[in-house]
């Protein structure tokens, strides 16, 4: 396919998380590929557009921050808004010559976006950046048992079960959704083209979306520029973990081995979790969300990472970043990370709190040789391989 205009769609035009941040760089990348590059998103803000790109937004909340709740809902649901305004965009597009590079959807602009898209015949390309292609709260995870969800998506058992992090009654919220997803948008039937940025999250998701689907592995792009040193982390004192702090995460984890071990700790994110976990572990370090420069900051006073996240996740990038300044990590050996321990090197595994304390105890003693050779998750490496793929879609 000759592709000369990509719309990249998530639900923000601005870094809200992960996914966002690999949508923002996708489109600047391709702009710097000469192609046109439109970006369309709901939650926008004008301050975080960049020059040569067509941005295209439907100025809406996120659905459930919406003061109307019965309007979130709808939204959440079926965003008709989002569906309209996407036509208009696509009426203006030659499908023969566009692709459209989906990132991130639930939060507001809802499965409408696949709708159109499909009953206009254009090429889909989904990166799949969670697991909400199939489980109604994303993440296969259990937050009332706090451990990874083994049933079956939109199976009795998933609809009984109440796993929800907020209520039984947002369950329902989130299963209504994913049957006008799966069931009436039909994704699953319909989707052709994906990119799995893991060999777990495509195993795990692998079930669950078309025979004939074409699944390409193109990790995601991390920052970091080949001239930054090599930390010497002998002679720093604190344990870091970065990322949101939620059940899913396992903060408490980090936090619990940490005061345990009579360390000290730092905590770089916020989230649900954080307020109890700053009552009841005082000795931990809560910063709050940071921006890139002021987490590459921590990284380097950090003596290891600790990655404790007991969901599934999709990659955890946040891994080869620290590894890349040869901070070692701690990795919880359930989660997609254990993917980078694998390719670098110089970082551990652990499972369960004691496994933790001991691979702490073991790294304080034994600093880790690694391998700092990521070819593979340079920029100019991911453009490179997304564009291959997008010229095999036909």
């Amino acid at each position: 396919m000759d592709v000369k205009n990509v719309v990249i769609i998530n639900d923000f035009n601005y870094i809200q998380g992960g996914a966002s941040k690999v949508a923002i760089d996708t489109a600047k990348l391709l702009k710097e590929e000469k192609l046109n590059v439109y970006f369309f998103s709901a939650v926008s803000r004008k301050n975080d557009e960049i020059n040569g790109i067509n941005y295209i937004s439907t100025h809406q909340n996120e659905a459930l921050k919406e003061k109307n709740i019965i309007k979130g809902l709808v939204q959440g649901i079926y965003n008709f808004k989002a569906k309209r305004t996407l036509k208009k965009l696509l009426l203006t597009l030659d499908k023969k010559e566009t692709i459209i590079h989906v990132h991130g959807w639930t939060k507001a602009l809802s499965s409408s976006i696949f709708d159109i898209c499909f009953k206009m015949n254009f090429k889909v390309v989904v990166t799949l950046h969670d697991y909400f292609t199939a489980c109604p709260n994303g993440g296969y995870f259990d937050y009332i048992q706090n451990k990874i969800c083994k049933r079956k998506p939109l199976s009795w058992q998933c609809i009984k079960c109440n796993c929800d992090s907020r209520n039984y009654g947002f369950k329902l919220y989130r299963l209504i959704r994913q049957f006008v997803q799966n069931r009436i948008v039909k994704l699953n039937n319909k989707l052709q083209y994906a990119i799995g940025i893991s060999n777990l999250s495509m195993n795990v998701l692998k079930a669950t979306l078309p025979n004939n689907i074409r699944i390409e592995k193109i990790y995601n792009p991390i920052d970091y520029h080949e001239k930054e040193k090599v930390i010497d982390v002998s002679k720093n004192k604190y344990y870091l973990y970065v990322g949101r702090i939620s059940k899913e995460k396992g903060v408490d984890l980090f936090c619990k081995a940490i005061t345990e071990l009579g360390l000290q700790g730092i905590a770089v994110g916020d989230g649900s979790e954080r307020e109890k976990l700053e009552k009841e572990y005082t000795n931990i370090k809560f910063t709050g969300w940071k921006k890139n420069k002021e987490v590459k900051e921590y990284m380097q006073g950090a003596k290891a990472l600790i990655f404790p996240s007991l969901w599934y996740e999709t990659a955890g990038l946040t891994v080869l970043e620290a590894q890349f300044l040869g901070i070692p990590c701690i990795v919880n050996e359930n989660c997609a990370a254990r993917e980078f321990v694998e390719i670098t090197g110089n970082s551990r595994l652990f499972d369960g709190i004691e496994n933790l304390k001991k691979q702490i105890i073991n790294l304080d003693n034994n600093l880790y040789s690694y391998n700092r050779n990521l070819d593979n998750f340079k920029s100019k490496n991911y453009i490179k391989k997304l564009l291959e793929f997008f010229k095999t879609i036909n």
